[in-house]
């Protein structure tokens, strides 16, 4: 590994906000287009009219993959990912609020089996992570 010298001190990890990224893998024998259009217009408006979902989430968004770097990022090294055809990105103010979602009644009750119709939980993941922000220019 190249160290380099920097002469700006790394920011701090936020403690205001917490995120968990899912890694969404495809249900067998969807097209993208198909596991895309049921996420965002079937699933998602689901997942977010529920009440826990509301109360505890401070942002929910949906990254849906896009092969235009395929090319790009192979001829870099990098692996392209035959599972994973999106990202779910859930934000609240702590980890037990965003574990609150999905262990809720509510969310088995109305949620969960509705993932079947797009979703291979079995590839699934879930990343939580601090955040360290370097650039925003929002």
């Amino acid at each position: 590994m190249t160290s380099t010298t920097s002469t700006t001190t790394a920011p701090a990890a936020r403690t205001d906000r917490y995120r968990v990224v899912g890694l969404m893998a495809k249900k067998p024998g969807l097209t993208d287009e198909e596991f895309f259009t049921y996420w965002r217009t079937k699933n998602g408006p689901l997942f977010t009219s529920l009440e826990i979902v509301k109360k505890n989430l401070i942002k929910y968004e949906q990254h849906h993959y896009n092969n235009a770097f395929e090319a790009g990022i192979a001829a870099n090294g990098y692996a392209i990912p035959s599972d994973y055809r999106g990202v779910a990105i859930f934000e609240a103010d702590s980890y037990e609020k965003i574990l609150e979602v999905f262990l809720s009644e509510e969310y088995k009750r109305l949620a969960y089996d509705d993932e079947t119709n797009f979703l291979d939980r079995s590839k699934s993941v879930f990343l939580p992570g601090s955040l360290v922000t370097y650039v925003d220019r929002s």
